[in-house]
């Protein structure tokens, strides 16, 4: 276990010196990460993708995350009754991990590239929801919902990795892509670090560790309850599991900002999950070795 978690949190914790000692600017490289990377990783994933084995990726990961949303509607409504901008913070933190700065380094140290292909599938499925529940949940009540869903790559780049399984895709540009898709993975851990440096305090402290712990307990036992429905199995099963039991994502915390919906509450929850994630990471893991 110390061989799949140590390399991943050493290198979170090298964008996180380089951001408290302000070194490295984390904007520039979040958007390189947004717009280009994470963009030719899921293009890389559909594109090579096994559609049999990609219809229980995906109607897992749509499970997992409507599952969620609907845990947060009750925690929002307990935790910040009267509060909207509160409850859609938590709506955020809750329904959306971080599988991808986080869950696909996991998914590659412990099962190696084809774990890869699986967390690069969950992780297109998730910026899908990302893309119409996150934006829907994040402007709910400021107008103009409609008009935010198309402007985030994803489904775009979903539509044209489609697309060219049927019409080819030149050699060059499928290695200028495999390329970049390889430079993901630790590009996406020093941000995640780069990130996490920027809470320079944690606000609320019970509500925000009443949501991390409740992300990470409720998102493991979600993924394992699924993963008893659907009957995955090997390597598959593991993936899904893994990818199911990561803290709060990053990029929930860009929504909260970017739509003033206390941002400060959902920094100290992806921070404080992460944080707590070292020990229940290490768990499910050793789970996943005893039990499958």
């Amino acid at each position: 276990m110390l061989g799949i978690l140590l390399p991943t949190f050493l290198l979170v914790a090298v964008g996180w010196a380089l951001g408290r000692a302000g070194r490295v600017p984390s904007r520039p490289l979040a958007a390189v990460a947004f717009w280009v990377l994470s963009p030719a990783l899921i293009f890389e994933a559909l594109r090579t993708a096994d559609l049999g084995a990609s219809g229980i990726v995906i109607l897992f990961a749509l499970l997992h995350g409507v599952g969620m949303f609907l845990v947060s509607l009750g925690a929002g409504r307990l935790l910040f009754p009267g509060a909207p901008d509160a409850r859609a913070a938590a709506s955020l933190v809750l329904t959306f991990g971080n599988c991808g700065n986080l869950g696909l380094p996991l998914l590659l140290f412990a099962y190696g590239p084809e774990g890869v292909r699986v967390g690069a599938l969950f992780l297109a499925t998730q910026t899908l929801l990302l893309s119409t529940l996150g934006v829907g949940a994040a402007a709910w009540g400021r107008g103009g919902v409609l008009g935010q869903l198309g402007r985030a790559p994803w489904l775009y780049v979903a539509g044209a990795a489609l697309l060219v399984r049927w019409t080819g895709l030149p050699e060059v540009v499928a290695r200028a892509s495999g390329l970049l898709a390889q430079g993901a993975i630790p590009l996406f851990l020093l941000v995640l670090g780069l990130e996490l440096a920027q809470v320079r305090q944690v606000r609320e402290l019970r509500p925000a560790l009443a949501l991390a712990a409740l992300r990470l307990a409720a998102g493991s036992a979600l993924a394992w309850g699924l993963a008893e429905l659907l009957r995955p199995e090997g390597l598959l099963r593991g993936s899904l599991i893994l990818e199911g039991s990561v803290p709060s994502a990053v990029n929930a915390l860009l929504l909260a900002s970017s739509y003033g919906r206390r941002p400060d509450l959902a920094a100290s929850v992806v921070f404080l999950s992460t944080l707590l994630s070292a020990g229940t990471l290490s768990l499910t893991l050793f789970l996943l070795q005893a039990f499958g």
